[in-house]
């Protein structure tokens, strides 16, 4: 038995990381057969959640932790000046001082942490499977990078071997991204970057260039599910390309500073709606389709699509209001008449399901998946278009939908879409060879498949 230590996404709330973890165990488990055994190392906050799930999807579950975070958590000089901030804010609101800090005593960090290096010691290798590492572009802080860097370190610590699959990386404008960057890769055994545009990022800071590859998001193989799309559609009285979908997104509107320019921050919801507006006035109906979800309405894209609904007409528009899982969303999103979203995995979901989609994101990564469908004119950078004029551009390439395709133009498109499809088998073909070499000598020969 081959024992996996899954780290860097999300079983829950975010769809995208459940697309990406449960297509990497089912191409695992469908190449080396059973014998493998798979635990996520997830959210410590949301763990609740993210073992419901978990279960769901039969898979297990360990809290993580972060070099940054665990410093974060036990430093005596920022608990000190976390403990007097607190005192501070107390007493201006006339609280009590003792209730205040008593819920300001961290959670049992020392025993997550324990957790955290016992699953590294229990895996026989592990594989790093964050969606978008190192990115030095401004929009996150630069201290992400020793985040990014935390399943490395604790890996080497524990004397197990280590790989990242596909993700995005860069731009590594920032120095302090650059260097972690830079110090990780050169440790790696091969640097898997998600798109054409993020390989060449890695290849600017690497010694040894031919360990970078360029391959599409892993998730375009994941299944989409028919069955409860169906159900969906007959339940809300729609039909199968009837209807038009629409991923706005939590992080575009709370997480990025509005200060990076364009449509972000709280123009979001501004030019979603305005979006939305001329989807109607062309006659659609929309379904706004959340791929991410929480309790915390800052996480939420359920939320931000009630303020945009909020901003159009009634009757026009329906919201996802049930939890769902990525196959789910991908049955919904591949029976749609075409899609405008913000979301990265309902981008790869359209993709993969052959639907026109446009794109309004804020990384070259949404470009970069667009390119091996030869689709890239239809991403457009929310940063750089303010709300009115988004909407316009958005409005003008939805003018190419629903033409027929020349059969020349068909032919290419397919041909396209089959070989991203193998790119990713390429991807895992490479990664399939490095668990070969790297498994402990006892499993090295055990190919039950394959």
């Amino acid at each position: 038995m081959t024992k996996i230590l899954v780290t860097g996404l999300c079983l829950s709330r975010n769809l995208g990381g459940p697309a990406m973890g449960l297509t990497l165990v089912d191409q695992l488990r469908k190449h080396f057969g059973d014998a493998l055994e798979f635990k996520f190392a997830v959210s410590a906050e949301a763990f609740e959640e993210e073992s419901r799930w978990a279960e769901h999807y039969g898979l297990k579950a360990v809290r993580r932790d972060s070099m940054f975070f665990y410093w974060l958590q036990t430093s005596k000089i920022v608990r000190c000046i976390r403990g007097v901030k607190r005192i501070v804010r107390a007493l201006r609101q006339r609280k009590s001082v003792i209730a205040e800090l008593r819920m300001a005593a961290p959670w049992d960090i020392h025993q997550v942490h324990k957790e955290y290096l016992a699953a590294f010691q229990w895996a026989d290798l592990v594989i790093d499977m964050s969606g978008i590492s190192y990115v030095g572009d401004g929009v996150a802080s630069p201290l992400a990078a020793i985040h990014s860097y935390s399943s490395l370190y604790y890996s080497q610590r524990a004397g197990k071997p280590f790989a990242r699959f596909i993700q995005s990386f860069g731009p590594f404008d920032n120095w302090l991204v650059r260097y972690v960057a830079k110090k990780e890769f050169a440790k790696l055994p091969f640097i898997p970057a998600r798109g054409n545009h993020s390989a060449e990022f890695c290849r600017r800071i690497v010694a040894d260039t031919s360990k970078v590859h360029a391959f599409p998001d892993s998730a375009i193989l994941l299944p989409a599910n028919f069955t409860w799309a169906t159900d969906f559609l007959k339940k809300n009285n729609l039909s199968q390309k009837e209807y038009v979908i629409v991923s706005p997104s939590a992080v575009i509107h709370a997480s990025i500073r509005g200060a990076v320019g364009g449509s972000v921050g709280s123009k979001h919801v501004e030019a979603m709606a305005k979006i939305c507006m001329g989807l109607i006035e062309r006659g659609e109906q929309i379904v706004f389709l959340p791929h991410m979800y929480s309790q915390n309405l800052r996480e939420c894209d359920r939320q931000v699509a009630r303020l945009v609904a909020a901003r159009i007409p009634k009757g026009k528009w329906l919201i996802v209001e049930e939890d769902i899982d990525p196959m789910m969303a991908k049955g919904l999103i591949a029976t749609s008449k075409y899609a405008i979203v913000s979301r990265y995995h309902a981008l790869v979901a359209a993709l993969s399901t052959g639907v026109d989609v446009i794109t309004v994101g804020w990384n070259i990564k949404y470009q970069d998946m667009m390119e091996y469908y030869g689709k890239e004119r239809y991403a457009v950078d929310m940063r750089q278009h303010e709300p009115q004029e988004l909407a316009d551009r958005v409005r003008a390439l939805a003018d190419d939908f629903g033409k027929p395709l020349s059969k020349t133009e068909d032919e290419k498109f397919r041909h396209m879409q089959k070989d991203a499809e193998q790119r990713v088998h390429d991807a895992f073909k490479l990664l399939f060879d490095w668990m070969e070499n790297v498994r402990p000598h006892s499993q090295a020969g055990v190919r039950l498949n394959g």
